[in-house]
């Protein structure tokens, strides 16, 4: 009888974790686990792959652990083998935990064995007897499970400027993507997200004295991340969530959800409202004030952290007419209180913008491709430049309009996997097996990480490492 066979597909945050909670199981010594991935990002993904030192994580040195026992094992091992001064609450360059995974995937490899291929899988395909037949450029096979864990989704391209010479489509890595530019250059970055951030510590650092300029329709910046209160929460509580539910078929009112996070507030003695007005917005003027000012934002972002293990299940418990009312009236602001950036990323933004070193012009429209150059076209103006670099972040909803052409194309125009409405693709929640509008609920393949964004929504690397440790476990009592 040969031995069964598991398929890990990306071996970023997500891979690395399945692979390692495998590891803490004799179960899974019984099979033929494959690693498929790229050579450039195995072991890393896309985020934490070898690229600039200015590069920070989002997300304080505390979150990142992937020993679940030891919620300060990043943090030591940092100390260790970086900077002995590093606090919990500090933010670590991207490289630094790529380093850091590395070390981690090596450790499960030692236990597990398992077979690495440095190719990106190129086909799956469902069997007649429930297995899955894989391809990568130079190999093939079947295999009784699937984790696809390819990370991050395609990227937007709202212009439509892929294909011109001075486009920088995607960012990364920054050290290979963007030190090209000639001195002097007029660089625009479209979008104020936390990705063009990272854009301009790094071209400012440069000294290639470009003309830096942000656009963007709206332009917003993120805040920076305060000083968090670690209070427990009385009223958003799992407890609650499920004696809700009862009342109400499985589902929780959006409404009552709102009712118990005004009371969260109340509670912890902050006013929400004052708090939207004075920075809801992101713009310059509030994100002065923001730096000027002892404010409770550290307060307010806590509690929303605190919803971070349960959140995926609160939005399961949604009904689907809930759901759109959240993401049109409501989540836009959730994300801008929720995905802050550090205080010194933000006071180097803020120190640019005040002393004219960057622009950042709103408003924008439409974009006319020149030879070498682009002419940006805003509400009242036209701006010329000789680069554009894309940070509009990634195209979450999957249209047949904006599929890309690699695996991820493939299975859902074969409709192996099914859009989700609200961002990746569809799977069972928690279990996170794939529903597939050919074949049903495909048994054994498992989704983790940003495909499955529109459940597992905001899941940061904290978040996808429990999930992929839930996913694992939930597999051995099958």
């Amino acid at each position: 009888m040969n031995m069964k066979r598991i398929a890990i597909i990306g071996v970023g945050v997500t891979g690395i974790s399945v692979l390692k909670e495998m590891a803490a199981h004799d179960y899974y010594q019984n099979f033929e686990i494959v690693l498929f991935n790229e050579p450039l990002t195995l072991g890393t993904g896309v985020p934490y792959q070898d690229d600039s030192e200015l590069l920070l994580i989002n997300q304080t040195a505390d979150t990142m652990s992937l020993e679940e026992e030891d919620k300060y094992d990043f943090v030591k091992w940092v100390q260790a083998n970086k900077d002995s001064s590093v606090d919990n609450k500090d933010f670590i360059p991207r490289k630094w935990y790529g380093e850091y995974l590395k070390e981690k995937l090596k450790s499960a490899v030692a236990i597990l064995n398992p077979t690495i291929i440095q190719e990106n899988v190129e086909v799956i395909r469902v069997l007649k007897d429930g297995t899955y037949h894989i391809e990568s450029a130079t190999t093939q096979g079947e295999f009784d499970k699937v984790h696809l864990c390819t990370g991050q989704l395609p990227y937007q391209d709202p212009y439509h400027l892929k294909d011109h010479p001075h486009f920088v489509y995607h960012p990364y890595p920054v050290e290979e993507k963007l030190s090209h530019f000639p001195e002097g250059s007029r660089i625009g970055v479209i979008g104020t997200g936390l990705t063009s951030i990272d854009l301009m510590r790094f071209l400012r650092n440069q000294n290639k004295k470009f003309t830096l300029g942000f656009f963007a329709r709206n332009a917003h910046f993120s805040l920076y991340r305060g000083l968090e209160y670690d209070k427990d929460l009385k009223f958003l509580t799992p407890e609650n969530v499920e004696k809700e539910k009862q009342l109400h078929a499985g589902f929780v009112p959006f409404s009552k959800i709102l009712e118990w996070f005004h009371l969260e507030c109340q509670d912890k003695g902050i006013d929400f409202q004052d708090l939207t007005y004075r920075f809801g917005k992101g713009s310059k003027e509030q994100l002065n004030h923001l730096l000027e000012e002892n404010t409770d934002l550290g307060v307010l972002q806590g509690i929303i952290h605190k919803l971070d293990f349960y959140l995926a299940d609160l939005m399961a418990a949604l009904t689907q007419e809930d759901r759109e009312l959240f993401y049109t009236d409501y989540e836009p602001l959730f994300r801008h209180f929720r995905t802050p950036m550090p205080k010194e990323s933000l006071e180097r933004l803020m120190d640019a913008w005040n002393t004219g070193e960057i622009q950042v012009w709103e408003n924008m429209e439409a974009v006319e491709m020149l030879e070498e150059r682009f002419k940006v076209k805003l509400e009242d103006e036209e701006v010329e430049v000789d680069y554009l670099i894309n940070a509009t972040g990634q195209n979450q909803i999957l249209t047949n309009s904006e599929l890309p052409t690699d695996l991820l194309g493939q299975l859902i125009n074969e409709r192996i996997l099914q859009p989700e409405t609200f961002g990746g693709v569809q799977v069972l929640w928690p279990g996170a097996e794939a529903i597939s509008q050919r074949y049903g609920v495909l048994h054994n393949f498992y989704v983790h990480g940003q495909l499955v964004i529109g459940l597992q929504y905001g899941n940061n690397a904290h978040l996808l490492m429990k999930q992929a440790r839930k996913v694992v476990r939930n597999d051995l009592t099958k």
